[in-house]
Protein backbone atom coordinates (compact mmCIF):
# COMPACT_ATOMS: atom_id res chain seq x y z
CA UNK A 1 0.00 0.00 0.00
CA UNK A 2 0.95 3.57 -0.30
CA UNK A 3 3.00 4.65 2.77
CA UNK A 4 2.26 7.84 4.54
CA UNK A 5 3.84 10.28 6.97
CA UNK A 6 2.54 8.48 9.78
CA UNK A 7 3.98 4.97 8.61
CA UNK A 8 7.29 6.57 7.44
CA UNK A 9 7.51 8.15 11.07
CA UNK A 10 6.51 4.54 12.83
CA UNK A 11 8.95 2.93 10.50
CA UNK A 12 12.05 5.30 11.17
CA UNK A 13 11.49 5.58 14.85
CA UNK A 14 11.99 1.52 14.54
CA UNK A 15 14.81 1.76 12.63
CA UNK A 16 16.61 4.41 14.60
CA UNK A 17 16.58 1.82 17.81
CA UNK A 18 18.61 -0.78 16.00
CA UNK A 19 22.26 0.93 14.92
CA UNK A 20 23.50 -2.60 12.80
CA UNK A 21 20.61 -2.02 10.46
CA UNK A 22 21.19 -0.42 7.51
CA UNK A 23 18.04 0.51 4.91
CA UNK A 24 19.03 0.12 1.37
CA UNK A 25 16.98 1.97 -2.12
CA UNK A 26 15.34 -0.26 -4.92
CA UNK A 27 14.69 0.38 -8.09
CA UNK A 28 11.62 1.10 -9.71
CA UNK A 29 10.16 -0.72 -12.32
CA UNK A 30 7.32 1.23 -13.67
CA UNK A 31 4.17 -1.25 -14.25
CA UNK A 32 0.94 0.08 -12.85
CA UNK A 33 -0.31 3.21 -13.72
CA UNK A 34 -0.72 6.29 -10.68
CA UNK A 35 -3.62 6.93 -8.74
CA UNK A 36 -4.75 9.39 -6.07
CA UNK A 37 -5.61 6.48 -3.38
CA UNK A 38 -3.69 3.20 -5.26
CA UNK A 39 -3.82 0.35 -3.46
CA UNK A 40 -2.41 -2.92 -4.29
CA UNK A 41 -3.19 -6.60 -2.22
CA UNK A 42 -1.99 -9.37 -3.42
CA UNK A 43 -4.37 -12.60 -3.56
CA UNK A 44 -3.71 -16.51 -3.86
CA UNK A 45 -6.51 -18.38 -4.93
CA UNK A 46 -6.15 -21.69 -4.96
CA UNK A 47 -9.52 -24.95 -5.41
CA UNK A 48 -9.96 -27.58 -3.55
CA UNK A 49 -6.98 -29.67 -4.22
CA UNK A 50 -4.82 -26.35 -3.53
CA UNK A 51 -3.97 -25.61 -6.94
CA UNK A 52 -3.48 -22.26 -8.21
CA UNK A 53 -6.87 -21.05 -10.14
CA UNK A 54 -5.43 -19.31 -12.96
CA UNK A 55 -7.11 -16.81 -15.81
CA UNK A 56 -9.48 -14.82 -13.66
CA UNK A 57 -10.40 -11.25 -14.62
CA UNK A 58 -10.91 -8.19 -13.06
CA UNK A 59 -14.44 -8.55 -12.74
CA UNK A 60 -13.74 -12.40 -10.86
CA UNK A 61 -13.04 -10.24 -7.48
CA UNK A 62 -14.52 -8.40 -5.26
CA UNK A 63 -12.80 -6.00 -2.52
CA UNK A 64 -14.47 -4.54 0.41
CA UNK A 65 -12.14 -1.70 1.95
CA UNK A 66 -13.53 -1.15 5.45
CA UNK A 67 -17.01 -2.55 4.09
CA UNK A 68 -17.02 -0.51 1.35
CA UNK A 69 -17.06 -2.26 -2.53
CA UNK A 70 -13.66 -1.07 -4.74
CA UNK A 71 -13.57 -1.55 -8.30
CA UNK A 72 -10.47 -3.01 -9.32
CA UNK A 73 -9.01 -1.54 -11.80
CA UNK A 74 -5.93 -3.33 -13.10
CA UNK A 75 -4.83 -7.16 -12.37
CA UNK A 76 -1.27 -9.02 -12.52
CA UNK A 77 -0.27 -12.65 -12.14
CA UNK A 78 2.92 -13.95 -12.21
CA UNK A 79 4.66 -10.59 -14.56
CA UNK A 80 5.43 -8.44 -11.15
CA UNK A 81 9.53 -8.89 -10.58
CA UNK A 82 9.70 -9.76 -6.25
CA UNK A 83 11.79 -9.08 -3.78
CA UNK A 84 12.79 -11.57 -1.16
CA UNK A 85 14.40 -11.19 2.14
CA UNK A 86 15.48 -14.27 3.70
CA UNK A 87 15.87 -13.37 7.89
CA UNK A 88 18.08 -16.02 9.16
CA UNK A 89 18.12 -16.86 12.77
CA UNK A 90 22.15 -17.39 13.84
CA UNK A 91 22.29 -17.63 17.42
CA UNK A 92 23.65 -20.14 19.55
CA UNK A 93 20.22 -22.23 18.76
CA UNK A 94 20.99 -22.44 15.18
CA UNK A 95 24.58 -24.19 14.49
CA UNK A 96 26.40 -27.36 12.13
CA UNK A 97 24.17 -29.59 9.90
CA UNK A 98 21.50 -26.94 10.51
CA UNK A 99 23.35 -24.04 8.64
CA UNK A 100 24.72 -26.33 6.20
CA UNK A 101 21.02 -27.26 5.17
CA UNK A 102 20.00 -22.96 5.40
CA UNK A 103 23.00 -22.27 3.10
CA UNK A 104 21.72 -24.90 0.60
CA UNK A 105 18.31 -23.70 1.08
CA UNK A 106 18.51 -20.67 0.33
CA UNK A 107 21.29 -20.99 -2.95
CA UNK A 108 18.59 -23.10 -4.12
CA UNK A 109 16.18 -20.55 -3.41
CA UNK A 110 18.60 -18.01 -5.36
CA UNK A 111 17.92 -20.26 -8.16
CA UNK A 112 14.84 -20.28 -8.61
CA UNK A 113 14.29 -16.88 -8.70
CA UNK A 114 13.57 -15.25 -12.37
CA UNK A 115 15.57 -12.66 -14.00
CA UNK A 116 14.28 -9.44 -12.68
CA UNK A 117 14.15 -10.95 -9.03
CA UNK A 118 16.11 -10.43 -6.24
CA UNK A 119 17.62 -11.36 -2.72
CA UNK A 120 18.60 -9.51 0.39
CA UNK A 121 20.27 -12.08 3.21
CA UNK A 122 19.88 -10.68 6.69
CA UNK A 123 21.54 -12.58 9.40
CA UNK A 124 20.71 -11.95 13.30
CA UNK A 125 21.32 -13.25 16.79
CA UNK A 126 21.75 -10.75 19.87
CA UNK A 127 22.16 -7.98 16.78
CA UNK A 128 20.58 -7.48 13.43
CA UNK A 129 22.75 -7.87 10.06
CA UNK A 130 22.32 -6.80 6.78
CA UNK A 131 25.05 -9.15 5.11
CA UNK A 132 23.57 -8.94 1.80
CA UNK A 133 21.58 -6.16 0.00
CA UNK A 134 19.43 -6.91 -3.20
CA UNK A 135 20.92 -9.26 -5.44
CA UNK A 136 21.21 -11.55 -7.94
CA UNK A 137 24.45 -12.58 -7.34
CA UNK A 138 24.04 -16.20 -6.28
CA UNK A 139 27.93 -16.21 -5.07
CA UNK A 140 27.85 -13.49 -2.63
CA UNK A 141 24.94 -14.86 -0.61
CA UNK A 142 26.56 -18.43 -0.56
CA UNK A 143 30.09 -16.77 0.33
CA UNK A 144 28.02 -14.67 3.22
CA UNK A 145 26.48 -18.23 4.63
CA UNK A 146 29.58 -19.87 4.51
CA UNK A 147 31.50 -17.31 6.62
CA UNK A 148 28.52 -17.17 9.32
CA UNK A 149 29.70 -18.18 12.96
CA UNK A 150 26.64 -19.02 14.63
CA UNK A 151 26.21 -17.42 18.68
CA UNK A 152 24.70 -15.19 21.07
CA UNK A 153 20.91 -14.31 21.92
CA UNK A 154 18.18 -13.30 19.53
CA UNK A 155 16.96 -10.54 18.47
CA UNK A 156 14.01 -11.54 16.30
CA UNK A 157 11.81 -9.35 16.72
CA UNK A 158 14.02 -6.45 15.90
CA UNK A 159 14.93 -7.97 12.90
CA UNK A 160 12.19 -8.75 11.21
CA UNK A 161 11.20 -5.31 11.38
CA UNK A 162 14.48 -3.86 9.99
CA UNK A 163 13.59 -6.86 7.10
CA UNK A 164 10.23 -4.64 6.81
CA UNK A 165 12.09 -1.08 6.73
CA UNK A 166 12.74 -0.56 3.16
CA UNK A 167 11.40 1.51 0.46
CA UNK A 168 9.34 -0.73 -1.56
CA UNK A 169 7.73 0.60 -4.98
CA UNK A 170 4.29 -0.85 -6.01
CA UNK A 171 6.25 -2.38 -9.05
CA UNK A 172 7.58 -4.89 -7.10
CA UNK A 173 6.33 -7.81 -4.57
CA UNK A 174 8.18 -8.14 -1.70
CA UNK A 175 8.61 -11.58 0.61
CA UNK A 176 9.90 -11.67 4.08
CA UNK A 177 10.99 -15.72 4.82
CA UNK A 178 12.10 -15.63 8.59
CA UNK A 179 14.28 -18.96 9.87
CA UNK A 180 13.99 -19.18 13.48
CA UNK A 181 13.34 -21.01 16.59
CA UNK A 182 10.61 -19.27 17.25
CA UNK A 183 12.28 -17.83 20.23
CA UNK A 184 13.35 -14.07 21.26
CA UNK A 185 15.78 -12.89 24.48
CA UNK A 186 17.08 -9.54 22.82
CA UNK A 187 14.25 -7.33 21.32
CA UNK A 188 13.51 -4.67 22.16
CA UNK A 189 10.44 -4.53 19.48
CA UNK A 190 7.34 -5.56 20.90
CA UNK A 191 4.99 -7.90 19.36
CA UNK A 192 2.04 -5.04 18.92
CA UNK A 193 4.55 -2.64 17.39
CA UNK A 194 5.63 -5.22 15.21
CA UNK A 195 2.37 -5.82 13.89
CA UNK A 196 1.99 -2.20 13.29
CA UNK A 197 5.14 -2.01 11.44
CA UNK A 198 3.76 -4.85 9.03
CA UNK A 199 0.48 -3.11 8.37
CA UNK A 200 2.14 -0.07 7.30
CA UNK A 201 4.09 -1.90 4.50
CA UNK A 202 2.95 -4.53 1.63
CA UNK A 203 5.45 -6.96 2.61
CA UNK A 204 4.37 -10.73 3.38
CA UNK A 205 5.77 -12.33 6.23
CA UNK A 206 6.17 -16.31 6.13
CA UNK A 207 7.85 -17.69 9.12
CA UNK A 208 9.90 -21.02 8.85
CA UNK A 209 10.16 -22.87 12.37
CA UNK A 210 12.10 -26.00 12.86
CA UNK A 211 10.59 -28.66 15.38
CA UNK A 212 9.90 -32.06 15.92
CA UNK A 213 7.25 -34.09 13.87
CA UNK A 214 6.46 -33.80 10.54
CA UNK A 215 5.15 -30.67 8.48
CA UNK A 216 2.22 -28.32 8.54
CA UNK A 217 1.65 -24.86 6.61
CA UNK A 218 -0.86 -22.95 7.28
CA UNK A 219 -1.98 -20.05 4.79
CA UNK A 220 -3.61 -16.82 5.31
CA UNK A 221 -6.83 -17.96 4.30
CA UNK A 222 -9.05 -20.77 5.88
CA UNK A 223 -7.54 -24.30 4.44
CA UNK A 224 -4.22 -25.80 5.58
CA UNK A 225 -2.24 -28.54 4.79
CA UNK A 226 -1.64 -30.86 7.79
CA UNK A 227 0.59 -33.75 7.60
CA UNK A 228 0.40 -35.89 10.88
CA UNK A 229 2.12 -32.43 13.04
CA UNK A 230 3.31 -33.06 16.69
CA UNK A 231 5.38 -29.88 17.82
CA UNK A 232 6.10 -28.57 21.24
CA UNK A 233 4.01 -25.20 21.34
CA UNK A 234 6.44 -21.73 21.65
CA UNK A 235 5.60 -18.80 23.51
CA UNK A 236 4.92 -16.71 20.39
CA UNK A 237 3.35 -19.34 18.33
CA UNK A 238 -0.30 -17.54 17.95
CA UNK A 239 1.46 -14.30 17.31
CA UNK A 240 3.61 -15.95 14.86
CA UNK A 241 0.11 -16.80 13.31
CA UNK A 242 -1.46 -13.92 13.54
CA UNK A 243 1.10 -12.00 12.16
CA UNK A 244 1.24 -13.63 8.75
CA UNK A 245 -2.31 -13.76 8.20
CA UNK A 246 -2.36 -9.96 8.48
CA UNK A 247 0.02 -9.56 5.98
CA UNK A 248 -0.91 -12.52 3.76
CA UNK A 249 1.99 -14.47 4.64
CA UNK A 250 2.27 -18.06 6.42
CA UNK A 251 3.81 -20.35 8.66
CA UNK A 252 5.58 -23.50 8.03
CA UNK A 253 6.60 -25.63 10.28
CA UNK A 254 9.09 -28.72 9.63
CA UNK A 255 11.03 -31.03 11.41
CA UNK A 256 14.55 -31.90 11.82
CA UNK A 257 14.64 -34.05 8.51
CA UNK A 258 12.93 -31.74 6.07
CA UNK A 259 14.33 -30.95 3.01
CA UNK A 260 14.97 -26.97 3.30
CA UNK A 261 15.44 -26.64 -0.39
CA UNK A 262 11.69 -28.01 -1.05
CA UNK A 263 10.57 -25.55 2.14
CA UNK A 264 11.73 -22.52 0.30
CA UNK A 265 11.33 -23.51 -3.50
CA UNK A 266 7.35 -23.80 -2.57
CA UNK A 267 7.18 -20.94 -0.11
CA UNK A 268 8.39 -19.21 -3.47
CA UNK A 269 5.80 -20.77 -5.62
CA UNK A 270 3.00 -20.30 -3.65
CA UNK A 271 4.08 -16.37 -3.00
CA UNK A 272 4.67 -16.18 -7.07
CA UNK A 273 1.49 -17.48 -8.13
CA UNK A 274 -0.62 -14.79 -6.43
CA UNK A 275 -2.56 -12.04 -8.28
CA UNK A 276 -1.40 -8.79 -7.54
CA UNK A 277 -5.00 -6.43 -7.45
CA UNK A 278 -4.75 -2.37 -8.46
CA UNK A 279 -7.51 -0.50 -7.21
CA UNK A 280 -8.16 3.10 -5.99
CA UNK A 281 -9.94 3.37 -2.97
CA UNK A 282 -12.79 5.05 -2.51
CA UNK A 283 -15.60 6.37 -0.16
CA UNK A 284 -13.35 5.39 3.16
CA UNK A 285 -11.40 7.48 5.55
CA UNK A 286 -7.82 7.35 5.95
CA UNK A 287 -6.29 5.29 9.05
CA UNK A 288 -6.66 1.14 9.34
CA UNK A 289 -8.76 -0.48 6.62
CA UNK A 290 -9.93 -4.05 6.78
CA UNK A 291 -9.89 -5.49 3.63
CA UNK A 292 -11.92 -8.74 2.68
CA UNK A 293 -11.49 -10.27 -1.01
CA UNK A 294 -13.74 -12.78 -2.68
CA UNK A 295 -13.89 -14.51 -6.11
CA UNK A 296 -17.00 -15.25 -8.22
CA UNK A 297 -16.11 -18.66 -8.19
CA UNK A 298 -17.58 -21.82 -5.95
CA UNK A 299 -15.26 -24.37 -4.41
CA UNK A 300 -11.98 -21.64 -4.25
CA UNK A 301 -9.82 -20.60 -0.90
CA UNK A 302 -9.04 -17.04 -1.21
CA UNK A 303 -5.73 -15.52 0.90
CA UNK A 304 -5.16 -11.89 1.06
CA UNK A 305 -3.67 -9.74 3.84
CA UNK A 306 -6.00 -8.77 6.26
CA UNK A 307 -5.80 -4.75 6.27
CA UNK A 308 -3.21 -1.71 5.68
CA UNK A 309 -2.92 1.69 6.84
CA UNK A 310 -3.12 4.87 4.83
Amino acid sequence: MNSRVTAFVLLSAVVAALPASRIGAQEQLPTFRSMANGVSVDVTVRDSKRKSVVGLKPADFEVYDNGVRQDVAEISYGKLPIDVTVALDVSFSVTGVMLERLRSGVVTLMRDLAREDRLRLMLFNSRVSRVVDFTTDENKVEAAIKAVAAGGGTALFDSISVALVNSAPRERRQLVVVFTDGNDSTSTTQPATLTNVALRTRAAVTMVLPGTGSAVVTGSGTASTSMKVSLMPQPYDGFFQSLAKATGGSVVRTDASSNLNTVFRQILEEFRSAYVLLYDAKGVERGYHELEVKVKRDGVTVSSRRGYWN
